[in-house]
């Protein structure tokens, strides 16, 4: 009786203890809580105006000879990606051959005689485009073409073409000088020299450039975009 008794109390203390702690059969589990999706907002995009592209730089170069001749002018042109400006001349890389090509901006105080000798011509030329014009196209071993009228930053422009052949009697070519012992000259034979002479603040002022049979067609529309950009200073 004492044993029975004792296993029926047990059996009820169990029932007991398992429905107050909810483990017993009876009891209903509870859902598990899901927590919602965190939706995070994006962070707003900030959408700064995008900054404008540079302007290619302005270079400033100075005519050679003006200072001597008794005014100093400059001029602004914008040389492209690859051209070294050196203030009285620019390069593109190289002038030399076989492909580089070369712009310069001078005076031409005078032509020479004998370009190998340095020998200048007497007298010496006169003071017009014309008088100009016709001393380059008498430069020895030159091949020049007829002068046609241009115009390069506003101003009407003689045009001509120098040709030398690809053997030159002497290493150093002189082709003119800008003053006295401003000389300028051949960086190779077989160039071509293309000349633009006009009147700007009271001098007479030479543009040329200088390349090769064999250069590029893109360095030809680089030198283009020089001459396009040309804008000359007031003299002083």
């Amino acid at each position: 009786m004492n044993s029975a008794r004792r296993v029926v109390l047990m059996a009820a203390a169990v029932v007991v203890t398992l429905a107050s702690t909810g483990c017993g059969p009876a009891a209903v589990a509870p859902s598990p809580t899901v927590a919602p999706a965190t939706v995070v907002s994006p962070s707003p995009v900030v959408s700064s105006s995008p900054e404008p592209s540079p302007s290619p730089q302005a270079d400033r170069m100075t005519i050679a000879g003006s200072s001597e001749a008794g005014s100093l002018q400059q001029i602004t042109v914008k040389l492209p990606k690859g051209w070294e400006n050196n203030d009285m001349a620019a390069a593109r890389g190289s002038a030399g051959p076989p492909e580089g090509m070369g712009f310069r901006v001078s005076l031409v105080d005078n032509t020479f005689k004998d370009p190998c000798a340095h020998v200048e011509r007497t007298p010496k030329i006169g003071s017009t485009v014309d008088a100009l014009t016709t001393a380059l196209g008498e430069i020895p071993n030159a091949t020049a073409t007829k002068p046609v009228q241009k115009t390069i930053a506003g101003h009407p422009a003689t045009y001509i073409e120098l040709a030398f052949p690809a053997s030159l009697p002497c290493e150093k070519f002189y082709l003119w000088q800008d003053s006295p012992n401003g000389d300028w000259w051949l960086n190779g034979p077989n160039q071509l020299v293309q000349v633009w002479i006009l009147e700007a603040g009271g001098q007479r002022v030479t543009l040329s450039a200088l390349s090769y049979p064999t250069t590029p067609e893109a360095a030809k529309a680089e030198l283009q975009e020089i001459l396009d950009s040309i804008v000359f200073e007031g003299a002083s």
